[in-house]
């Protein structure tokens, strides 16, 4: 499994658009983690939540807090959801100053997506803007 460096490369809506399109056809569900208080996409969701958890370890992160972990199935109403957002993580541009970042309205909750292997197809540090997707989703 060779894994890409996408971080800013979903600063475009319509590569995540594009993107989304690919993880639809191949996920088979999602973790979601809690990094801050905003639940309003579990709640969405609720009827699709598989498993909850506790950890300080998941795909792209170490944490010294635990933090919920809710594991999704990959339905159809999420990417519908999921496609009302600019994109996932923060947005970066380069200005005479240097690199701008902008928080975007998906907030800094982790998401990655995974296929039925339980491998991942691509998942988020969200926070830091860090994105990382598997080369085959391009394919």
């Amino acid at each position: 499994m060779k894994l890409i460096d996408y971080s800013g490369k979903l600063n475009c809506h319509d590569e995540y658009l594009r993107v989304l399109n690919m993880l639809e056809k191949k996920c088979k569900w999602i973790e979601y983690v809690l990094v801050s208080d905003d639940e309003s996409f579990v709640g969405h969701f609720q009827n699709s939540v598989v498993s909850v958890t506790q950890r300080n370890k998941w795909w792209g992160t170490k944490s010294s807090q635990k933090r919920q972990v809710y594991k999704i199935e990959s339905v159809p109403e999420i990417y519908k959801y999921l496609r009302k957002f600019e994109t996932f993580c923060l947005l970066y541009t380069t200005e005479d100053k240097g690199d701008v970042v902008e928080e975007t309205s998906f907030g800094d909750n982790d998401i990655s997506f995974f296929d039925d292997n339980s491998l991942p197809l691509l998942f988020t540090t969200t926070h830091e803007g860090c994105i990382f997707a598997r080369s085959d989703l391009f394919e």
